[in-house]
C-alpha cells in the first residue's frame, strides 16, 4: 500500500507541474502577444506614418536592448566595477552627451555616419569585454558611451520628425518602444547570466551589430527625408470619339421608300 501512495503521490506532482507549466507557457505568450501589439501600436503613433522615423525608432529600440543587456552584464562580470566607478562612467557619458548632441544638432547630415561609427566601436568593445570578462576598464567605457548614443538619436529623430509634429510626444514614444524591447533582453540576459556569465554581452553584441545595420537605412545624409508612400494619381477617363452625324430629316416632310415585296410600288417597271 505504501508504494502505491508513493506512486500516486509522485504521479499527482508531476500532473500538476505540467499543469503549472503549461499556464507559465500560456501566460508568457499571451503577454508577448500584448507587448509586441503595443510596442507596434507605439511605433506606429510615434512616427506617424514617416519612413525615416519608423527606422530610427527601430535602432533606438536595439540599442537600448543592447545597452540594457550590457548593464545585465555587469551583474555577473568577473570583476566588475564599484558603484563609485560605474558614477564617474554615467558622469563621463553626461558630458559627453552635450556636445555629440550639438554637433548632431548644427550639422544633421552626419548624424548617420556618426550613428554608425559609434556603433560598430561598441561593438568591437563589447566583444573583446565579452572575451576578457576581467577588463572592467573597458566596461567603464561601453557605459560611459550609452548616454552619447541615446542623445545622437534623440536629436536627429527632432530633425526627422515633420514640422507640425508633437516633438515631446514622439520623443516620449520612442523611449517607450525601446524600453519595452529593452527590458524583455535585459531581463532575459539577468537570468541567463546566472548559468553562463557572457551572455548578457554575447547579446548585446548581437544587438549593436544588427544596429550598426539599421544605420545604414537611415535617410541618406543631405538627401530628402522618405515619408509615406504617395497615391497614384487617379487615371483619366478614355475620351469617347465623336460619334458619326446622322441626317436629321425637316418636320412635315416624308420620305417615301418602295419595298420590294410589293410589285404595284416598283417605279422602275415598265409597261
Amino acid at each position: 500500500m505504501s508504494l502505491l501512495r508513493a506512486l500516486q503521490t509522485f504521479a499527482d506532482v508531476v500532473v500538476r507541474t505540467i499543469r503549472v507549466l503549461i499556464a507559465t507557457v500560456s501566460r508568457s505568450v499571451i503577454g508577448i502577444r500584448w507587448l509586441t501589439r503595443t510596442a507596434l501600436r507605439i511605433r506606429v503613433q510615434g512616427s506617424g506614418g514617416v519612413t525615416g522615423v519608423a527606422r530610427l525608432y527601430d535602432l533606438h529600440a536595439v540599442v537600448v536592448a543592447a545597452d540594457l543587456s550590457l548593464l545585465a552584464g555587469l551583474v555577473w562580470a568577473v570583476a566588475a566595477p564599484g558603484s563609485t566607478h560605474l558614477g564617474l562612467a554615467f558622469g563621463a557619458g553626461v558630458l559627453a552627451a552635450v556636445p555629440a548632441g550639438l554637433a548632431v544638432s548644427a550639422a544633421p547630415a552626419s548624424g548617420r555616419a556618426l550613428i554608425g561609427l559609434l556603433l560598430v566601436g561598441r561593438a568591437v568593445a563589447t566583444l573583446l569585454a565579452a572575451q576578457w570578462l576581467t577588463s572592467w576598464v573597458l566596461l567603464l567605457v561601453l557605459v560611459a558611451l550609452i548616454l552619447p548614443q541615446w542623445a545622437v538619436h534623440l536629436v536627429l529623430l527632432r530633425r526627422l520628425l515633420p514640422p507640425d509634429a508633437h516633438v515631446f510626444g514622439a520623443l516620449w514614444r520612442a523611449m517607450q518602444y525601446a524600453l519595452i524591447a529593452g527590458l524583455v533582453a535585459g531581463v532575459t540576459g539577468l537570468v541567463i547570466g546566472g548559468f553562463v556569465a557572457a551572455w548578457p554581452l554575447w547579446v548585446a553584441v548581437c544587438c549593436l551589430s544588427v544596429g550598426a545595420l539599421l544605420a545604414l537605412r537611415l535617410p541618406a545624409p543631405g538627401g530628402p527625408v522618405p515619408g509615406p508612400a504617395k497615391p497614384l494619381p487617379p487615371v483619366p477617363p478614355a475620351k469617347r470619339l465623336p460619334q458619326q452625324e446622322q441626317r436629321t430629316i425637316p418636320e412635315g416632310f416624308h420620305v417615301y421608300r418602295p419595298s420590294s415585296l410589293d410589285p404595284s410600288g416598283d417605279e422602275g417597271r415598265k409597261k
